[in-house]
């Protein structure tokens, strides 16, 4: 699963689902974004905050649900991906509004966000990447249940 737990309606009831169909010792792989990464949008658009804390898993709820599930922790890490090869990419990218939360804000706040954008790309190195945290996981199916 990559960058779409947040979506899940019912995550328990699909760590359940994924246990029942794979087979003892398989795997279940997810990326994604949790409320404790340190992500980019809100440091502009902070409007976005509230909806990462409220539509975000924790890490631990994602643990959780797939320890109820009947699977064991492999591995974990925070990894540092680049989202965009430099600033002025990101900011063509963020006056998109592709992004599921970048579109639920109000024309108002979305357009003081792009020019906060706007003014720090302008006042650093361009070339820079830009990155973020995300969580990935890797959960086995325990071979007792």
């Amino acid at each position: 699963m990559s960058q779409v737990y947040h979506h899940l309606l019912d995550p328990a009831g699909v760590a359940r689902e994924c246990r029942r169909v794979l087979r003892r010792g398989g795997h279940v792989c997810i990326r994604t974004g949790t409320r404790e990464n340190d992500v980019i949008v809100p440091k502009f658009f902070p409007a976005v905050r509230p909806m990462l804390d409220a539509d975000l898993p924790s890490s631990e709820e994602i643990r959780s649900n797939f320890a109820a599930a009947g699977f064991t922790l492999r591995h974990y890490e925070i990894v540092t991906e680049v989202i965009a090869p430099d600033w002025p990419s990101f900011i063509r990218k963020s006056a998109l509004r592709a992004d599921s939360f970048l579109a639920r804000l109000s024309d108002t706040e979305f357009e003081r966000g792009m020019a906060a954008l706007r003014a720090h790309g302008a006042n650093i190195d361009p070339d820079k990447a830009v990155t973020e945290e995300i969580d990935w996981f890797v959960f086995t199916k325990s071979a007792y249940r």
